[in-house]
């Protein structure tokens, strides 16, 4: 039997440590360390990196800095560097910024959008548009990110019509990518499957990316079936860091897909990424030793196939013959 997938030739990963990730940490990470992380991420190959978001310091006071972070972070000129941008102020101060992409943001969710943004999703694409047109003077491309397309903690699931809808508003609006969210990390293989076969018979040239939460453990299938459809650019973030929509108790762990994951996986099934894979790991281990997060993906608690075989063999061979410990002769 042939084992075949419609995979992508080539992924395109978007780091989003520095602002999913601080934005929903408690203590603000001081400038100067922002600065030096982000600078480490550009040296692991991704092609991305959302590095701030140019939202009213008093709504998002952990990313206040972002003025000063754009300032003083060193540009690597093989990444792309994106800033998530709620209005046209904050496009006015990314376009000062000299940000090459911004991240427009929107909701589906009615609900959510009136307690995220204080404003209904016509307000926000309303937004958008003010948005497109100043950044494309500018030269700076333009990507709708799309929260709550599948779930939302106020509405539950969304209707994928209301998604839809969306999506053909901010496509009219003349965004440069859309990126569905799976904001509250619910979805499941069969909903990304159906969300996005229906966006690509509504848009088949349509630049489309999946952003990635992992409260159901479902993200890196979820990553799998959107490949199938024809997706190849997703956002992820090293250590899991990010997701700041409340969740039980026993989640509040949990949160993106970890970068060192994601590449993991994909490099393993010969899909080319640009990230370098053990560089993403280093990188991931000295943010987790700096944030104090601990192993807080499968790669990090050891669980390469490469690191797995290692143990096992080395277990194998400082046991009697035939033993091989807790085992158990379990197949």
């Amino acid at each position: 039997m042939t084992f075949s997938l419609s995979l992508p030739d080539e992924a395109h990963l978007v780091e989003m440590l520095p602002r999913d990730g601080f934005q929903r940490l408690d203590e603000f990470v001081p400038t100067a360390e922002k600065v030096e992380l982000i600078d480490a991420l550009s040296t692991t190959g991704v092609d991305e990196i959302e590095f701030t978001s140019f939202t009213h310091p008093k709504a998002v006071p952990t990313l206040r800095d972002a003025d000063e972070v754009a300032r003083r972070i060193d540009r690597n000129p093989e990444v792309t560097y994106r800033a998530l941008v709620p209005n046209r102020i904050g496009t006015e101060r990314a376009v000062a910024a000299e940000v090459d992409k911004v991240n427009a943001l929107v909701t589906v969710s009615e609900s959510y959008s009136a307690k995220n943004q204080s404003m209904t999703v016509a307000e926000t694409l309303d937004e958008i548009e003010a948005t497109v047109d100043l950044a494309h003077d500018h030269g700076i491309a333009v990507e709708a990110g799309m929260g709550t397309s599948f779930y939302c903690p106020y509405e539950g699931r969304i209707p994928m019509e209301a998604t839809l809808t969306v999506v053909d508003r901010v496509v009219e609006a003349g965004v440069d990518e859309v990126t569905l969210a799976t904001t509250m990390g619910l979805a499941n293989p069969r909903e990304v499957y159906e969300l996005f076969t229906a966006v690509f018979e509504r848009h088949p040239d349509l630049d489309v990316g999946l952003h990635l939460h992992d409260t159901n453990g479902m993200s890196l299938a979820n990553t799998l079936v959107a490949m199938q459809c024809g997706v190849d650019r997703f956002d992820s973030s090293v250590c899991g860091l990010g997701g700041g929509v409340v969740l039980p108790g026993g989640l509040r762990g949990v949160g993106n897909t970890p970068t060192e994951d994601l590449v993991r996986m994909l490099d393993g099934m010969d899909v080319d990424v640009s990230a370098d894979v053990a560089r993403v790991e280093a990188v991931a281990r000295e943010v987790s030793d700096r944030l104090g997060l601990g192993a807080t993906s499968h790669v990090l608690m050891g669980g390469t196939v490469e690191r797995v075989l290692e143990t096992v063999s080395s277990a194998a061979t400082g046991s009697r013959e035939g033993n091989m410990g807790d085992m158990g002769g379990e197949q």
